[in-house]
């Protein structure tokens, strides 16, 4: 968002600077806040990662928000976490006058794991918070098999927030999808009625079909949003808080297919450029996500690298099929072409950058000729739709992406005419495959490596050894972070920056 405080550091433990980012809303006097806790399973993530589309929520509705680092590690060392939210959370209202903010009314909103710290952080009845939002939470550590190696269950029953509840807690909001796999909708109900048989307020908002992150819940479950927004102006008394947005280098929802009613926000560098660029397209399994969601992490290098960068919605299927979303790629890079002067971008220095489903998205458009980029970046894309799509259930990437309910010889050939894997050719721009070695798309990567070589065309394959699917989950491990100064030093190589 434009107008964030970045990276403020708000305590120093054991060598560790712990920082978190404030936005503060243009106008107005003291407003009500919310302390956002990222998500990420307790040991991956930061207060740039998970939470992208609940930060433009709040700013949009009006709140000054904070979001915030804490220490990881596995969920025996859950404390710690706890400990530094604390400390974040007496910061905040220490430099209430800075922040503009009342320290009386603050609320919590924490995500996946952040709901679970978020939950035994509201109760203790901290000073000030006068509500909590848990989306996708954790609520009875005992109940969960992926957590009973990890401690005894003494350690769960002392870290599970159902344990902790008591009268006087903060007002209570549980958001859960109904077909969460980690944790079971039943607990996140029965959390709720807990709170409720200790006389206190807890409302529960279930999203039908909702898996467990909510970065993956599509666009007909968005609706979660506005009750969010609606429910925390009660217990925090906001009324009327207009957002004015502020202005910058980065500008947001910039309308580029004005058919399909597409934004995308961009990021110009200071100076008279022109700049080179860089299109970025989100993930999400080609059905979830939009344009602050999963690629968050890589705005800042970016940015300080002196880029120009882009962030695309596009359309997502079932809704959409796949054809459509990649008229929607090409649109974008017709468009930033197209107002090239207006954003100080040089037309001939132009990248396009995907990540999983988009990863395949831009390796296919780097395949076609005349499309108008210079350099592809894909992450943990995929580049062979063949193997992977073994059925025709409703779920399957043949309905899902092509609208094909039957797996014949057809519905091969169409898997075939969209894996770049086949479609690769010396004269395709220079492509980066950016993949973790400890995921199943990591052989993926492989196959598309020897493919490119044995035609030796332009390209090369950067391991991130270990690291899991997704950028986001690399968030918090610096033996993961060299990804980054890659991405940055190759696309300086390939746009002449």
């Amino acid at each position: 968002m434009p107008g964030v405080r970045g990276e403020i550091i708000y305590r120093r433990i054991n060598g560790t600077e712990l920082a978190l980012d404030a936005y503060v809303q243009k106008q107005g006097a003291r407003r009500p806040a919310v302390m956002v806790i990222h998500g990420g399973g307790w040991t991956s993530g930061s207060r740039i990662a998970y939470v992208g589309q609940l930060l433009e929520v709040l700013t949009r509705a009006g709140y000054n928000w904070f979001s915030v680092d804490y220490r990881l590690g596995p969920v025996s060392q859950y404390s710690d976490a706890l400990d530094d939210l604390r400390a974040a959370l007496a910061f905040i209202r220490c430099h209430a006058d800075a922040f503009r903010i009342d320290p009386d009314r603050l609320a919590l909103l924490g995500e996946d794991a952040g709901a679970h710290l978020a939950a035994l952080l509201a109760a203790e009845k901290p000073a000030g918070v006068k509500a909590a939002v848990l989306i996708g939470g954790f609520y009875d550590l005992r109940e969960l098999a992926a957590l009973k190696a990890a401690a005894s269950s003494d350690a769960l029953a002392q870290a599970s927030p159902l344990a902790r509840v008591s009268g006087g807690m903060p007002e209570m909001l549980v958001v859960h999808g109904t077909t969460d796999r980690e944790v079971p909708p039943e607990q996140a109900g029965r959390y709720c009625e807990a709170i409720r048989g200790a006389g206190g307020s807890c409302d529960y908002f279930t999203v039908a079909g909702g898996v467990h992150r909510a970065e993956n819940w599509r666009p007909e479950q968005w609706s979660y949003k506005d009750f969010v927004v609606k429910w925390l102006a009660k217990p925090l008394r906001l009324i009327d808080a207009d957002h004015e947005p502020y202005t910058g280098r980065l500008m947001k929802d910039i309308v580029y297919s004005p058919r399909h009613k597409l934004r995308l926000d961009a990021y110009v560098p200071p100076g008279r450029g022109p700049f080179p660029a860089v299109i970025i397209a989100h993930g999400g399994g080609w059905e979830a996500g939009d344009k602050v969601t999963y690629v968050t992490p890589l705005f800042e290098p970016l940015a300080r690298a002196g880029f120009a960068w882009f962030s695309i919605d596009y359309r997502l299927t079932p809704q959409f099929r796949h054809q459509d979303q990649l008229a929607d790629l090409r649109a974008a890079i017709d468009f930033i072409r197209r107002y090239a002067g207006q954003f100080r971008v040089d037309p001939s220095r132009i990248a396009i950058l995907g990540e999983s489903a988009s990863g395949q998205m831009v390796a296919q458009l780097a395949t076609e000729k005349n499309a108008g980029i210079a350099a592809a970046v894909s992450f943990y894309g995929v580049y062979d739709f063949i193997p992977m799509a073994t059925d025709a259930s409703p779920r399957s990437l043949l309905v899902r992406l092509f609208g094909m309910t039957t797996l014949n010889d057809e519905a091969r050939n169409v898997l075939w005419r969209y894996s770049p894997l086949y479609h690769v050719h010396q004269g395709m721009p220079p492509l980066l495959l950016i993949h973790g070695t400890d995921e199943r798309l990591w052989a993926q990567g492989v196959a598309m490596d020897k493919k490119l070589s044995e035609i030796k065309a332009p390209h090369e394959l950067y391991a991130v050894e270990n690291a899991p699917h997704g950028m986001e989950n690399w968030e918090g491990h610096p033996e993961w972070a060299g990804y980054k100064q890659k991405l940055v030093d190759w696309l300086r190589t390939q746009l002449r920056h």
